[in-house]
């Protein structure tokens, strides 16, 4: 009897042990198996952080990159994210609002993009927005005279165009992104300004895409309804977005109506070319 207690306390420990092995092994693969990231919400540092193992490691047959809201925010880190969807090949669906960055980045880069019924994409100027150098000149200026302030100093019309921002305190997610851009290095914003409109020009090149998406509501024919600052943005019907180069888009439900969208009194519509 004892040896047969002896016995079965063995083969337990080792379930228990295989047990134990087969969870670290299902969590340190999880990301391999994870096909869908949903973003609700601010791209930040964080996002891309949280976001990278996923769609790095996946080897799901189809991933899909799910925005269900954003307003954009972080442009570095929608970037990131943006060459990360692309280089990984995942697509990208948009159910709501997709804004700034996230229009930018993030919806281009999907191997098929697909639109909901009632989506809005709003876009809103990028690095090569006008006055972007401009406004890091004069942050490079504040910083000289005055030293780094101990809060966030932002530049520029918020929910109305491209901003320049400085935050005194780096995070480590802060830290990786402008590591994966490769620009950990920079001194200055205008030197920032420059590294970036390198990678995103890049970024577009790869996806066979007119770099003007960004801005093209900004200038010509329609700078003055951007100065005006009575818009949140402007956006684009499809066959400007195709002319622009942003292809492979799919309508989920067979129709797109962005001016159905609650936002869509804050945008105005911009034809290319």
């Amino acid at each position: 009897m004892k040896r047969f207690l002896k016995i079965l306390a063995a083969i337990v420990s080792v379930a228990i042990l295989w047990l134990g092995w087969s969870y670290v092994r299902y969590i340190r693969d999880d990301a391999v198996r994870c096909d869908t990231l949903t973003l609700d919400g601010d791209i930040n540092s964080d996002s891309f952080v949280e976001a990278r193992d996923c769609l790095v490691r996946s080897k799901a047959a189809k991933k899909t990159f799910v925005v269900k809201q954003s307003g954009g925010r972080d442009g570095k880190a929608a970037l990131a994210l943006g060459i990360l969807i692309h280089r990984h090949h995942w697509d990208v669906e948009v159910v709501g609002l997709c804004a700034s960055s996230c229009a930018n980045f993030i919806f281009p880069a999907g191997k098929t993009k697909y639109l909901h019924r009632n989506s809005l994409l709003l876009f809103h100027g990028g690095f090569y927005q006008e006055n972007l150098l401009e406004m890091a000149e004069k942050l490079d200026q504040r910083l000289a005279m005055n030293g780094a302030p101990v809060e966030t100093v932002t530049l520029g019309q918020e929910n109305k165009e491209a901003t320049i921002s400085f935050t005194p305190n780096r995070s480590i997610a802060d830290q990786a992104v402008l590591e994966f851009l490769s620009i950990s290095d920079v001194t200055s914003a205008v030197e920032q300004i420059g590294k970036l409109r390198t990678a995103s020009d890049q970024f577009y090149q790869d996806l066979d895409i007119n770099p003007v998406l960004s801005t093209y509501g900004q200038i010509g024919n329609y700078e003055s309804t951007y100065k005006s600052y009575k818009y949140g943005g402007f956006t684009y019907r499809l066959d400007s977005l195709r002319r622009l180069g942003v292809r492979n888009i799919e309508l989920k439900e067979g129709e797109w109506h962005p001016e159905r969208h609650p936002d869509y009194k804050d945008v105005y519509e911009v034809t290319y070319p």
